[in-house]
């Protein structure tokens, strides 16, 4: 699986046009002007974050999935937010996908999150970006998100 990931990323190199990128787990369709890039966590293999980003833009976009051994519930999902139980989360669609999606500021930087899931398919997205940028940065990255499709 690991060998069938680096061949979609090298087939799928940043682009400059609006591109539809092909992951092991899920597909998602990237606009005009966005790159992407692999990185591995803890040096562990399957363990990717895909990062995008506008080279315009002040934020960047994570996004990290992950096969559960069983299907997921949404009071399991919603444990696993951290958020605490008292702030009300409301279950959305995103694409392929349902879940949760938090927004909170802290020091100069603001955040989305999303904990989505499609039965046993897990996917964690993070946006970071600057305060400043936020109205014309969460069109496209609402965008992005929810062209989530399972793979």
């Amino acid at each position: 699986m690991q060998a069938l990931f680096a061949i979609v990323i090298a087939v799928t190199a940043t682009s400059l046009s609006a591109a539809t990128l092909s992951f092991p787990s899920f597909e998602i369709d990237i606009p005009d002007g966005w790159e992407h890039n692999v990185e591995a966590v803890f040096g562990r293999a399957g363990d990717e974050v895909i990062t995008f980003r506008h080279p315009g833009g002040l934020g960047t976009l994570k996004i990290l999935s992950y096969e559960a051994p069983v299907a997921v519930s949404e009071d399991t999902l919603r444990n696993m937010t951290n958020v605490d139980a008292s702030i009300p989360l409301t279950w959305q669609h995103w694409g392929d996908y349902s879940g949760y999606q938090y927004d909170y500021q802290e020091s100069k930087a603001i955040y989305r999150q999303w904990w989505l899931v499609n039965t046993r398919t897990l996917v964690f997205v993070t946006w970071q970006g600057d305060p400043e940028s936020q109205a014309g940065d969460t069109e496209n990255i609402d965008m992005i998100v929810r062209s989530l499709t399972i793979q």
